[in-house]
């Protein structure tokens, strides 16, 4: 007998083993997906392993049967698998919620209990059993989610099984189908030509007009394309089919996110001399990481019972460290054509959804219709489907967010990241675990797979360019600003009446400086008279861009119009009443907004502490800088792109879209206008304020404000006119300012490597953080602190000397949504052997590598 040994997305770590029945032993692959009864439930579980026999410790249970095969393909690869094993490993999580990241959402139905009435006849004792009884027989069977539903959630647990012990119900464990399914379109073709038509039928003009379009094609149309041309209506389509001139179907259709746009194709570009002394490095780790084509059997017959696991090579990794505008993404489309040639796939992560439109015309045009999307916001049609076309071998190269990382890709040759430095390449608590570092996945990924990883940034995380520095993976690099090539600048500059500011390079290539930074004192503004928002030097910098008919960007690093409200007699701040934090005011909707939890009031006009009237609003935010923007420069047009403005994806293309088409002259946005985007008209950079975020109790803080005002100094001067940045700040000798203003990475880096190796943070340990949440906050410290007896505890019986604990202490941001929150935080080379087996509860969060800690 053959056994199957079985992962099931819950909390639980371990994997069970189940028989497999004769019906499905030359079936079952590793990787499929199947029904299986677990406890009292139905249950889908992953196929992880088969085996001639059980182990020893477990070779005396009676197993249960493989109910039934839900997919006839495998779900996921065997590298896949061994991916989901290494997840749980590395982040301390259950392997079927690691494996459950590479399935698309709705792929598996619920587990659910289908009640059954037995006696319609029954009189049961008791309101809620009786009340139970008379609805199922004005509904009928139904599950025990309806069922509560209409008890108005009563507790229906005792009465239930009353009923059941009665004989008057039945209760079955079932699995509900998937909300995720193929999607069906209507389709007609003709079965009779126009000429077969006899004289004397009777054909109205709408049905002609169907007809004589279908005649045209000897395949079957779509009818919403059929209503489109012709006009007519399903009723006119009806009645041709009741005649027998046409036959209607259905055909299985992808739903694709890109399927309506047009992407004009590219050609690859000509490399400068530096971009070719990276890609020959890049391209020989393409070629050393090739892997031989395998068929469809083959790669059936290597993952079949019994056979030994192929031997893989290390993948390789690389970073690509490059000024803004110095040609990365040149560097990435070479490699992901010098793949495709090899027959293999790409994956192209970004860390935000507002980056995803840029480069997926970049991408999309140089590789025309092998292009697909990924992102949480695709809705779970178009991700079912695209990962469907992706298992079955239709998608050469995904672009997407950190997500797209796990789409099953057949065989992937390589992973990009840019901007890796983000910390949107974390997943992290509350959300569901395990709370991965896309870097580090991709990486095991190219393990797995013998592929090859590009980690690209103009200013790298200080974890990726210590390992590079030490060897640890490959270092490339690009320090000149690549503007364009020299006959197309010319021609551009003659274009407009300018002189340009590029200076000839390697090649046909012409390069540009990156741009000066002004730093701007705002104390020395103060005492100069000047209490507005903008220096005089930036206010001279975008009257000059708005006489030239030049772009500007300011960045700020909040949201809404004020960062808090307050009272003026007795200091009383407006806070959320869920989180404990200050409100921010939004004029759009006149209302207070907590950017935490999402909770949403009116203001005050009086201050609930004193009663006093005089409320003020303090701080300046996105609406405020836009709002003092069209009063000191009237003709002014202003975009502003923030989460406010901007809160589906398709949103975030068209505020890009409308700033390129140059129906704006300044944008005004928050930290995402600073990630990536290559705006040429864009001559003034301007920072309203540098501030926020420096005195953060993180030990990250100062890496992140360093990395913001360098990406965003970036968008200035990519174009023929150059650029310049004003950074407004009232610490103007901070190091992250300091360094920023120089585009000095290896000084900040340098500098801040001093201050973490004292400290013994990343990277000379690894870093975790367990969060305890409660609504109750005596019950969130005294939880805190058991664990941290436990795991003082645990450092002094397992000798570990080079593990310490910070805490347990409040959290920066104490409550947030009701839920009181405390933290504990564990530098240790190895957190794991601390943590493993640690007894959670609900509430209870473990983030490995955790970027985020307040």
């Amino acid at each position: 007998m053959l056994y199957a040994e079985v992962a099931i997305n819950t909390v639980v770590e371990q994997t069970y083993h189940y028989h497999i029945p004769e019906k499905l032993e030359h079936r079952l692959l590793k990787g499929h997906l199947v029904r299986v009864s677990f406890g009292t439930a139905m249950q889908p579980g992953i196929v992880v392993d088969i085996h001639d026999a059980l182990p020893p410790d477990i070779a005396d249970i009676q197993t249960k049967p493989i109910l039934a095969l839900l997919d006839p393909d495998p779900v996921m690869t065997v590298m896949h698998i061994e991916l989901g094993f290494w997840l749980a490993k590395r982040y301390l999580a259950p392997v079927g919620q690691c494996l459950w990241l590479m399935l698309p959402p709705g792929i598996t139905g619920s587990s659910s209990v289908e009640i059954t009435l037995l006696d319609h006849e029954a009189d049961p004792g008791g309101s809620v059993q009786a009340q139970i009884v008379s609805l199922l027989r004005e509904h009928g069977d139904m599950s025990r989610k309806q069922l509560e539903k209409l008890m108005k959630r009563k507790r229906i647990s005792s009465a239930l099984s009353a009923l059941e012990e009665s004989g008057v119900i039945e209760q079955d464990a079932v699995l509900a189908p998937p909300t995720a399914r193929p999607k069906t379109v209507r389709t007609a073709r003709l079965l009779i030509m126009p000429d077969q038509i006899a004289a004397g039928q009777r054909v109205s003009s709408g049905q002609w007009r169907i007809i004589n379009l279908l005649a045209r094609f000897p395949y079957p149309l779509d009818a919403s394309l059929i209503y489109e041309v012709t006009g007519a209506s399903s009723s006119t389509l009806k009645a041709l089919e009741d005649r027998g001139f046409v036959a209607r179907g259905e055909r299985i259709a992808y739903r694709d996110s890109l399927a309506d746009r047009d992407f004009i194709p590219t050609e690859r570009l000509e490399l400068t001399q530096e971009q070719v002394r990276v890609w020959d490095v890049v391209r020989d780790a393409l070629n050393e990481a090739r892997k031989p084509i395998l068929t469809r059997h083959q790669i059936k017959s290597a993952i079949s019972p019994g056979t030994a696991k192929a031997v893989r090579q290390k993948g390789t990794a690389f970073l690509l460290h490059g000024v803004t505008g110095s040609g990365k993404t040149e560097i990435y489309l070479h490699a992901i054509e010098h793949v495709l040639a090899q027959a293999r796939q790409a994956i192209f992560l970004v860390p935000e959804i507002a980056l995803t439109p840029q480069t997926i015309q970049r991408v999309a045009a140089r590789f025309p219709d092998q292009v697909a999307v990924v992102h949480g916001s695709l809705s779970t049609g178009e991700r079912y489907d695209t990962w469907r076309r992706a298992r079955n071998g239709e998608i050469n190269v995904v672009v997407g967010t950190r997500s797209a990382l796990f789409t099953p890709l057949p065989d992937i040759g390589l992973i990009i990241l840019d901007e890796e430095h983000d910390p949107s390449y974390k997943h992290a608590p509350p959300f569901n675990p395990p709370y991965y570092d896309a870097r580090a996945v991709a990486e095991r990924i190219v393990q797995l797979n013998d592929a090859t990883l590009i980690l690209g940034s103009a200013t790298p995380a200080m974890e990726t360019f210590y390992r590079a520095q030490h060897n640890e993976i490959g270092y490339l690099h690009l320090p000149s600003r690549i503007m364009g090539h020299r006959n197309r600048v010319q021609l551009q500059a003659e274009r407009i009446g300018q002189v340009t500011r590029y200076k000839a390079a390697e090649g046909s290539a012409m390069t540009i400086d990156l741009p000066p930074v002004q730093v701007v004192d705002m104390r020395e503004e103060l005492k100069g008279g000047n209490r507005g928002m903008f220096s005089r030097a930036l206010q001279e910098g975008l009257q000059t861009v708005v006489e030239n008919g030049q772009q500007a960007i300011l960045l700020l690093n909040r949201r809404g119009t004020a960062s808090y409200v307050f009272c003026r007699d007795c200091g009383y701040t407006v806070e959320c009443s869920r989180c404990d934090a200050p409100m921010t005011y939004h004029q759009a909707d006149e209302l207070l907004h907590c950017h935490r939890c999402g909770y949403q009031t009116m203001p005050p006009t009086r201050c609930p502490n004193c009663g006093s009237d005089r409320i003020r609003y303090f701080g300046a935010g996105t609406q405020q800088v836009e709002a003092e923007l069209s009063r000191t420069f009237p003709d002014i047009r202003v975009i502003r792109w923030d989460a406010d403005t901007a809160m589906q994806p398709d949103m975030h293309e068209e505020i890009l879209a409308r700033f390129v088409q140059q129906e704006a002259d300044v944008m005004v946005g928050t930290q995402m206008i600073a990630k990536g985007l290559d705006l040429p008209l864009v001559t003034l950079v301007g920072v309203v304020s540098a501030d926020p975020g420096l005195a953060l109790p993180d030990f990250r803080a100062d890496e992140r404000a360093f990395q913001l005002l360098t990406q965003v100094a970036g968008r200035a001067g990519r174009g023929i006119l150059g650029g310049k940045v004003i950074i407004q700040t009232y610490q103007p000798q901070h190091p992250s300012i300091a360094y920023a203003a120089q585009h000095d990475y290896t000084g900040f880096y340098a500098h801040e490597l001093l201050n973490r190796r004292e400290l013994g943070y990343p990277p000379f340990r690894r870093m975790a953080r367990i969060l305890v949440q409660s609504t109750h906050p005596v019950n969130v410290q005294r939880e805190a602190e058991r664990i941290a007896d436990e795991l003082n505890h645990r450092i002094a019986k397992l000798d570990l000397s080079d593990t310490t604990i910070i805490g347990p202490a409040p959290c920066f941001y104490t409550r947030i949504d009701k839920h009181y929150r405390w933290h504990i935080l564990i530098r240790s080379q190895d957190p794991t052997v601390l943590l493993r087996g640690l007894r959670l509860r609900e509430g209870i969060y473990v983030d490995m590598d955790v970027q985020d800690v307040l």
